[in-house]
């Protein structure tokens, strides 16, 4: 075994098993009675208003700390306080430094007093200070100089989060013998590391150089950019299975760009050759680094956990992994002559497996089947399935006299739900529904499909159209038939696919009578972000809804309205985010909750 390979390993033992030594003495100990003034300030200043937090500053802070907290900026602050750092930030983030110095403070004060609080705090305060920062570069006009701005917040609060990490997220005191002599040994620990996993990596390239292609500068280059730009412009956050994929078509591109200019750029060799694959691998390195803080910080404000040390595991794993399946293919492409008769045999044999199976119908309720079970609060729900052999307007019936049995017509207001292809209604919705109108509502829907939106919206519209029209022309109808005097409110409600199918029905021409009989309507997340333009109409959309917002032309023009933008970058980012709009928390993406019927108006 290479002899550098096991001194840099046992380095790295000893400075890390002293590095824990070290760490365990010189760490400070929570009180296990933490002051309560200190600790309700610190969590008032983190969650209230800052008159609010002003008030909750404990009466011998100033003669502790020496100053007074003042109001400035619509924020609580430490006047004296400033951005400590070793190089210049934007001034936007004054305000929120000199709020997160006058946190730490409150931490001090605490200690001083015998009461040292536990390390939620602090973390809390770190957390708040992130937020704030973000919220600063959101004021910015210009989507680049906010795109800036974001990437100076996140290393701004990545060092903070660091430096609380290596003081146990206890007291921020001033360095002393013994915490310097630990953060040495732990920079030594690192330095060794990375040395002995330098070493050991090239040891093992060595050794499989006959296996793999030689490595050539502009391909590295190649693969630092791609990277970087598969974590950065992006909206939503993604799962390591989806950002592996990005990641492996952005720096696909890349590679592609490179293939085509690469015969018109000389071959460098020799030591430059390895000083710009050495850069390569820092910037790559850098780039992961800033890409955790980043993608943590973003799925920490979409409420989702920060990252672990299997996420970028994951995405290796996808993107080695799809290089495989290309270099396998490219190479099954080349020989293809030779492999065409067992590609025909392996095809037929799946396709005469597959015909003699028994064919099963999907289950087409809708999720948690909420519309066909009793309401806890009395109200009234109605649904009807796709059934064999009836038509739109005959399962719209069959829904208004469930309607009707259930005693819908005798309640204010009738909310007709036109649900997504696959028949779901959001169950969120409906909850919604009932918590503001208790049992004085009634819900009804019909499941015009049984596809998935997005085929039914590219190639069964008409069918989605033909269901809303059906159930929308048959409540109408049922509730003409009342005494004036007695007839409920009807309201139009369509998500995503379905609040496409309703504008377009209220949209035909000839539909004016239909709009007149309607007493509002609500369009939630609906694609594109389309209106019909009626009155008492109401479009809820959460702001990085891509369904909403995001648009093939994103390919090759800004979208406008502020967002971070790069020409065909964007738009593999927007097909990203399609692909994983739903598998976010509420309120992210296209994940709506129950607080959206907020936006249904009434008419009585």
């Amino acid at each position: 075994m290479n002899r550098q390979l096991v001194l840099a390993g046992t380095a790295t033992i000893i400075f890390a098993a002293l590095w824990l030594v070290l760490s365990s003495a010189t760490a400070p100990t929570p009180s296990t009675t933490p002051d309560g003034e200190s600790q309700r300030a610190v969590r008032t200043l983190v969650q209230a208003p800052p008159r609010t937090a002003a008030a909750a500053v404990p009466e011998s802070f100033a003669t502790t700390l020496g100053y007074t907290p003042r109001l400035e900026e619509g924020a609580l602050v430490n006047p004296r306080g400033s951005c400590s750092s070793p190089v210049p930030l934007p001034e936007d983030f004054e305000t929120a430094c000199r709020q997160h110095d006058l946190g730490y403070d409150l931490l001090r004060h605490a200690d001083r007093v015998g009461g040292t609080l536990p390390p939620t705090d602090r973390r809390d305060l770190d957390a708040r200070f992130a937020r704030d920062l973000r919220a600063a570069c959101d004021t910015r006009e210009s989507g680049w100089a906010r795109a800036g701005c974001d990437g100076w917040a996140e290393i701004a609060s990545g060092a903070v989060r660091l430096n609380s990490w290596r003081q146990h997220d206890l007291v921020p005191d001033p360095e002393d013998p013994g915490s310097i002599a630990t953060g040495t040994v732990g920079v030594l620990a690192i330095g060794s590391g990375g040395g002995a996993i330098t070493l050991g990596a090239r040891s093992v390239l060595r050794r499989m150089g006959a296996l793999l292609p030689r490595p050539r500068v502009s391909g590295a280059g190649a693969g630092a950019v791609g990277l970087l730009l598969s974590i950065s412009p992006a909206n939503l956050p993604h799962g390591p299975l989806l950002q592996g994929a990005l990641t492996a078509v952005l720096v696909g591109l890349c590679l592609g760009v490179v293939a085509l200019l690469r015969p018109r750029v000389a071959l460098v060799d020799g030591a430059p050759r390895r000083a710009l694959l050495g850069l390569a691998a820092i910037v790559v390195m850098g780039t992961l680094g800033w890409g955790h803080v980043a993608l943590s910080a973003r799925r920490t404000e979409a409420g989702l956990d920060a990252l672990g040390p299997g996420y970028w595991l994951g995405v290796a794993a996808v993107v080695g992994g799809l290089a495989l399946v290309v270099r396998t293919l490219g190479r099954a492409w080349a020989h293809r002559r030779r492999l065409w008769r067992p590609v025909v045999a392996v095809l037929t044999s799946s396709i005469v497996l597959a015909s003699t199976g028994v064919a099963q119908a999907s289950d087409t309720t809708p999720d948690d089947a909420l519309l066909l079970e009793d309401s806890p609060v009395g109200a009234v729900r109605a649904y009807a399935e796709v059934s064999d052999g009836e038509g739109a307007r005959e399962r719209a019936e069959h829904a208004v006299d469930e309607l009707e049995r259930e005693g819908g017509l005798a309640r204010s207001r009738i909310v007709v739900a036109v649900p997504t292809g696959t028949g779901w209604v959001n169950p969120e919705l409906v909850r919604g529904l009932e918590a503001r109108f208790g049992s004085d509502v009634a819900t009804v829907a019909v499941q015009y499909d049984t596809m998935p939106s997005w085929y039914a919206y590219l190639f069964e519209r008409d069918r989605s159209e033909e269901g809303a029209r059906a159930i929308i022309d048959a409540v109408l109808d049922r509730v003409g038939r009342l005494p004036a005097g007695q007839r409920p409110d009807v309201h139009v409600q369509g998500e995503s696919l379905g609040a496409s199918a309703a504008q377009a029905v209220l949209s035909r021409p000839g539909a004016e009578d239909v709009r007149r009989q309607l007493c509002s309507t609500l369009w939630v997340g609906p694609p594109g972000g389309h209106r019909v333009g009626m009155d008492r109409e109401v479009s809820v959309t959460n702001p990085d809804d891509p369904v909403v917002h995001a648009s093939v032309r994103d390919v090759v023009l800004p979208p406008g309205d502020g967002r971070p933008w790069l020409p065909v970058v964007s738009g593999v980012h927007s097909a990203a985010d399609f692909l994983g709009s739903i598998e976010t928390p509420v309120g992210v993406g296209h994940v709506y909750g129950p607080d959206v019927v907020a936006g249904l108006r009434t008419c009585r």
